[in-house]
């Protein structure tokens, strides 16, 4: 399902492959950073490069000076979980915006989890304000796609949170395995 809607994002993918590089250099001070694993700073910087990939790019690298602001503000509303599983534009969406909201979720202290968690609450809110702002790429904002962005963030939040705990505990185990 999500590949018929990325067969119409010639970019996605050569995009996500170029987000890979700054994600494998910076991963392991983006996870000091967090004070979590390199691999969280890793999931958290492909994430952000996917979600700059699949909502900022123009589509076709044809930039227009002639376009005009646009921003649709009604109808928006979170998505109920039949139209989450069962619609196909907002599938990519939640796969776009979940790592990001995952990857904050396992930092390392609760501070860090916190801050990390509102900057993945904040971005769809972001994305929609640069569309807005810099027409030229040809991609409109829509309030329904924060209402989609946010939820995909609270989704992969929710995961985050519930792995997370578990992922502390094997690592203690195997840590304390190896002391012994």
């Amino acid at each position: 399902m999500i590949s018929a809607v990325l067969g119409g994002m010639p970019n996605f993918w050569p995009g996500l492959l170029l987000s890979l590089v700054p994600a494998a250099l910076l991963n392991r001070p983006v996870g000091r950073l967090l004070r979590a694993h390199w691999v969280v700073g890793f999931l958290l910087l492909l994430g952000l490069g996917g979600v700059v990939v699949a909502t900022l790019l123009p589509e076709a690298f044809q930039l227009s000076e002639d376009v005009v602001r646009h921003c649709t503000v009604r109808g928006g509303r979170p998505r109920s979980p039949h139209e989450l599983l069962h619609v196909r534009h907002i599938e990519l969406k939640l796969a776009t915006y979940a790592p990001v909201g995952f990857a904050a979720a396992l930092a390392g202290t609760r501070r860090r989890a916190a801050v990390a968690l509102l900057g993945a609450a904040v971005l769809p809110f972001g994305v929609s304000v640069l569309q807005y702002a810099v027409p030229a790429i040809g991609r409109a904002c829509d309030v329904q796609d924060v209402w989609d962005g946010a939820q995909g963030v609270v989704l992969g939040a929710a995961l985050g949170l519930v792995v997370g705990p578990v992922l502390r505990a094997v690592t203690r185990s195997r840590t304390r395995s190896r002391a012994a």
